[in-house]
C-alpha cells in the first residue's frame, strides 16, 4: 500500500501566500498565518505540504514556494529553485534527524546561488526505480531559508555547520555521487555457516 501522506516531524507555524487559497485568481501580495502539519508526495510532481489556516481550514497538496515565515518576501525563489527534483513516487517516509535539528546551512540553489537557512525535515523516497539506483537515489531536506521560503533539496546541494566539528569551505567540494550498488552475499564466497565451534569461530 503506498505512503502518499505523511506527518512533518514538527509542524510548524508559516504563512500561505493567498492566491493558493483561490487557484491563482486572487490575494496576490496578500498573506494567511497557517500551519504546515503534513507531507504528500504524486510521481512526477512536486511535494504537497498540507497546511490548516488560522480559521482552522485544511488546505492540502500546497507547493513549498506557495510558504513563507517572512512576509512580504524578501525576494522570490520560483518553484524549481526551491525543489529542483519532482516526486520519485508514492512511498516516501520523513524523519528529524535530531543531529541536525535546527542547524544552520548553506544551499547551493538553482543558479548556483548559494542562501542560508535551517534544517527542518527530511523526505526520503523508496519503492521507485528512483531510489534502487544509487546515482539517481536522493533525500529531500526541507530548509527553511533566511529569506522566509522553504526549500526541499539533496544533500549534494547542502553544506551544514556545526561550530565545534565542520570548517566552511572555500568552494563547493567536488565529491562524487555514488554510482555502485553493495552486495554482501556472492556465488562461491566462503560458507557463512561453521560447522564447528572453535575458538576463532566463537569470538
Amino acid at each position: 500500500m503506498a505512503t502518499h501522506i505523511a506527518d512533518i516531524p514538527k509542524p510548524f507555524y508559516c504563512y500561505v501566500a493567498n492566491e493558493f487559497l483561490y487557484d491563482q485568481q486572487e490575494g496576490f501580495g496578500e498573506y494567511t498565518d497557517c500551519v504546515a502539519y503534513g507531507i504528500s508526495a504524486l510521481p512526477s510532481r512536486a511535494w504537497g505540504i498540507s497546511i490548516m489556516t488560522d480559521i482552522g481550514a485544511l488546505v492540502q497538496h500546497v507547493p513549498v514556494h506557495a510558504l513563507t515565515t517572512n512576509p512580504p518576501k524578501v525576494h522570490y525563489h520560483g518553484l524549481d529553485e526551491l525543489q529542483i527534483w519532482s516526486c520519485y513516487g508514492w512511498d516516501f517516509a520523513t524523519h528529524e534527524y535530531d543531529f541536525l535539528s535546527e542547524m544552520p546551512v548553506r544551499v547551493y540553489l538553482k543558479g548556483g546561488v548559494w542562501e542560508s537557512g535551517r534544517y527542518l525535515f527530511t523526505a526520503a523516497p523508496y519503492g521507485d526505480e528512483y531510489s534502487a539506483t544509487p546515482d539517481q537515489h536522493k533525500h529531500f531536506n526541507f530548509i527553511e531559508l533566511e529569506c522566509g521560503q522553504i526549500c526541499a533539496y539533496p544533500g549534494n546541494r547542502c553544506l551544514f555547520y556545526d561550530s565545534s566539528f565542520t570548517e566552511p569551505p572555500t568552494e563547493r567540494p567536488k565529491y562524487r555521487t555514488n554510482t555502485r550498488t553493495w552486495y554482501v552475499e556472492e556465488i562461491g564466497e566462503e560458507s557463512a555457516f561453521d560447522s564447528q565451534i572453535t575458538p576463532e569461530t566463537s569470538l
